[in-house]
């Protein structure tokens, strides 16, 4: 420090005047840099924040009624109906009058216990397809000890059976075997409808009721329970996790009183998940969906064979580009 003050005491004043010049430079310099960096970060969060108030408001909607979707929904397909039992009843019987058979009785009734397991005590609400079976799978359900947890019943006609036209005379069998040709979810009934038409309207049935349930309510339930058709149970299944027609149709249809639960799940992100709606099929808490794939295989001979893929859902989506998976699968099922 001496020598640093011997040093200063021999500056002369020009010298001297300099130095406290540069120190005096070089502090602004620092409080710049400070000041740089402070500015980029509040510049940040203003970017940040004007993105958000740019967001578009029916994106913004979508995710907030995201949340708010049922965390459950139990889909159930109707008992045995008097048209399971006889197929010709068609002919003199309207589809939407068919009742269910005693059998059908009891097994809406067991599957009215399986959901009260599930339920608890808590408030449930209620989507009915029109039909008689439906509504009677619906009443016989319901009087399992849950009826008075009942706050809503919506009936919608969206969630009906297929309407296969006019059914008087014979020519029906004739319009199933031109169906297994075309496809279920491409084929149209003369006077009745398509596949493709019967997953319109269950789409638009979900999307207006079933996203924003518990939107508009003062009090949101945690459980939806659908009773409605084999069919509609597929069709929901397929707008749900992005099914493609070919894999729709190698979805078996429910058996009588199936039930499938639906369980939300939010920890995926919509932009990374492979489904458009947060839910996954519970296999614990209900039944699943059977499918089987039909597929040619050519043999190292050279000879092709058709033959049978057990449980094609289980191969991860996109389903036909999973060879080796597929492989795996058909020598365990083979050898």
């Amino acid at each position: 420090s001496l020598k640093r003050m011997a040093e200063d005491s021999s500056l002369t004043p020009a010298e001297d005047a300099l130095k406290k010049a540069k120190k005096e430079v070089a502090a602004l310099q620092d409080e710049n840099a400070k000041l740089r960096t402070k500015l980029k970060e509040q510049a940040d969060e203003l970017a940040k924040l004007h993105m958000a108030r740019l967001e578009d408001p029916a994106k913004a909607q979508w995710r907030a009624e995201r949340k708010l979707m049922p965390n459950r929904i139990i889909l159930v397909r109707h008992g045995e109906s008097e048209g399971n039992a006889d197929h010709t009843l068609y002919r003199t019987k309207a589809d939407n009058l068919i009742e269910l058979t005693e059998k059908g009785s009891s097994q809406a009734a067991e599957a009215g216990k399986r959901i009260k397991s599930l339920i608890g005590d808590e408030t449930v609400d209620m989507y009915v397809s029109p039909f008689q079976r439906t509504l009677q799978t619906a009443r016989m359900a319901r009087s399992a000890g849950w009826d008075h947890q009942v706050r809503h019943v919506h009936i919608d006609s969206r969630i009906r059976e297929q309407e296969f036209g006019n059914l008087q005379g014979d020519d029906f069998k004739t319009f199933r075997q031109e169906q297994v040709g075309v496809g279920r979810f491409w084929y149209r009934f003369p006077t009745g409808e398509s596949g493709a038409d019967v997953f319109d309207r269950t789409m638009s049935w979900w999307e207006s009721r079933i996203c924003s349930h518990n939107v508009n309510d003062q009090e949101s339930v945690d459980t939806v329970i659908v009773f409605t058709h084999g069919l509609t149970m597929r069709f929901i299944l397929m707008q749900l996790f992005r099914w493609s027609p070919n894999t729709f149709q190698t979805v078996w249809n429910a058996n009588n009183c199936d039930i499938y639960v639906l369980k939300k799940n939010l920890s995926e992100s919509p932009a990374l998940s492979s489904h458009r709606y947060p839910y996954k099929l519970d296999p614990d808490e209900g039944d699943m969906p059977k499918s089987t794939a039909n597929i040619v295989v050519e043999m190292a001979s050279g000879e092709k064979k058709n033959i049978k893929l057990e449980n094609y859902l289980s191969i991860p989506q996109p389903r036909t580009r999973q060879v080796d998976i597929a492989k795996k699968m058909l020598q365990e099922q083979h050898g």
